[in-house]
């Protein structure tokens, strides 16, 4: 389950002087309690703003942080690449490295709180929120600062390097990142949509070939395929969604409902990181070792699988979502459930209620069995110049688009699974461009039919629909009106 993960590459970013006055504190005489803001108009011309230091962040070596989450060091692994010493060989955040990173190698003050302070617990700098120390050019220059509390003044803290007594307000932005976790700085994004490297390269690197969805909970696979009637430009018919299901029933997809199961992978990002380079022992008491559930992608621009393993919970004990694993990255991240649909979703939370959508102006033939007859109508043509042929019939044309609809309005009311042997009360035979779709419905027990698609049982639903089928079967023949309800 382990697999090396390539190292992120920061490139250095040379920063620019941060500028433009902001309201801060004065503090008069000898007193350390601190004043009021001065004025916006004054604080907007005070001459004392002013860079403490400023160096190339390409010439850091070592960061180390203390603070209320514990210590760590963010180290210089080359000549542009920076990590949290405990996780080398992890997936890090770009942009948080580098944002410590420019921070770290540019102090600037505000205004100075106090030229000597007597007391450095009013600025909360005497237990400070965060130490840190930076070390530039192999050890030749080393800065100590110390990060306090909040000042009155909107946006802007206390700071001082240690072993001083002058207390700058700086703004608070330029500091907040050393206030962060070890964690912070760990990538929580686990997949993004391959780029293509040659501009004039085509290939469609989100395409998703197939998704399988694989749980405790159901004792089936959730299979969604792409659906190849997208590559034919001529193609007519009834699913809008890119992909269609195939497992553990054949039907196609709301596209609305089933738009974040197929979609969601793209920039797939987790809530928090749970656990970094875990042991096989962490992994089984999370529940990973012998997952809930795993999800897998076949795409084009690289396959992806991601297991879920067990719920975590909020104080009252309301399930937030699950702890995951992430194709063999080596850390263990929590996914909140609004961003994991495959952990619960089920085959008709996604699907189109009609077993088929295929167009009329697709088919080529239909069949229809009952117990005493069977009859074939053969179909042409298009929308200007459709027919429709029978040798036991003189069909019309809008009678037997009614009766296809009727067809159409089929209902997978719910799903069943259960091998299922029984004859048909009437079988439906459907050939069309792309293959063929047999329907058959068995009567059961609870006054719903079974409906067994292509030898394979799948659904039920209301009998009454399958006695009206029938009626409607009749009704064609002998050239009287379909009955649309049931």
């Amino acid at each position: 389950m382990r697999s090396n993960v390539k190292l992120l590459i920061i490139g250095a970013v040379v920063l620019a002087a941060l500028a433009a006055a902001v309201i801060l504190l004065n503090v008069s005489g000898g007193s350390e309690e601190p004043e009021e803001a001065v004025s916006e108009t004054t604080a907007a011309s005070d001459p004392l703003s002013k860079l403490l230091y400023d160096k190339d962040p390409a010439q850091i070596d070592n960061i180390h942080v203390s603070n209320s989450s514990g210590e760590y060091d963010v180290v210089k692994y080359n000549d542009n690449s920076w990590f949290v010493s405990d996780f080398i060989g992890l997936p890090h955040s770009a942009v948080a490295v580098n944002d410590i990173c420019s921070s770290a190698a540019t102090f600037t003050s505000q205004q100075v709180a106090a030229e000597n302070a007597e007391d450095m617990s009013v600025y909360g700098l005497d237990a400070p929120r965060a130490e840190v120390t930076v070390t530039f050019g192999g050890g030749s220059d080393v800065r100590e600062m110390l990060i306090g509390n909040e000042s009155p003044s909107s946006g802007l803290c206390y700071a001082a390097f240690k072993g001083e007594k002058t207390v700058y307000a700086v703004n608070s932005s330029d500091v907040d990142i050393f206030l962060n976790d070890r964690f912070y700085f760990l990538a929580k994004t686990v997949y993004t949509q391959k780029q293509p490297e040659d501009e004039d390269d085509t290939t469609d690197y989100a395409k998703i070939t197939s998704i399988t969805i694989s749980r405790k909970d159901i004792d089936y696979d959730i299979v969604l395929e792409y659906d190849v009637r997208q590559d034919d430009p001529d193609a007519v018919y009834g699913n809008s969604s890119t992909h269609v299901m195939t497992n553990p029933v054949s039907l196609d997809l709301n596209p609305d409902t089933a738009y974040n199961v197929i979609n969601s992978v793209f920039n797939l990002t987790a809530t928090e990181i749970a656990v970094a380079a875990p042991t096989d022992e962490i992994m089984e008491q999370y529940g990973l070792a012998d997952p809930f559930g795993e999800v897998s992608f076949d795409i084009t621009g690289g396959d992806f699988y991601l297991l879920m393993g067990n719920e975590y919970f909020d104080e009252n004990g309301r399930a937030l979502g699950r702890y995951c694993y992430a194709d063999g990255i080596d850390i263990i991240y929590m996914f909140d459930y609004s961003i994991l649909p495959w952990a619960t979703v089920m085959p008709l939370d996604i699907s189109m209620t009609m077993i088929t959508s295929t167009y009329i102006y697709s088919v080529n033939t239909i069949e229809i069995e009952t117990a005493g007859s069977s009859t074939l109508f053969t179909l042409s043509g298009g929308m200007d110049d459709f027919k429709v042929e029978c040798d036991d019939s003189d069909v019309t044309v809008d009678n037997f688009k009614d009766f296809y609809q009727y067809i159409l309005r089929a209902p997978a009311e719910e799903l069943y699974l259960e091998n299922c042997s029984e004859p048909a009360d009437i079988t439906l035979t459907i050939s069309h461009e792309y293959g063929v779709d047999k329907i058959e419905f068995i009567n059961s027990a609870d006054r719903k039919s079974i409906i067994r698609l292509n030898g394979r049982t799948s659904f039920k639903c209301r009998t009454a629909y399958v006695n009206r089928l029938i009626e409607n079967a009749e009704h064609l023949l002998n050239g009287e009106k379909i009955v649309t309800t049931w």
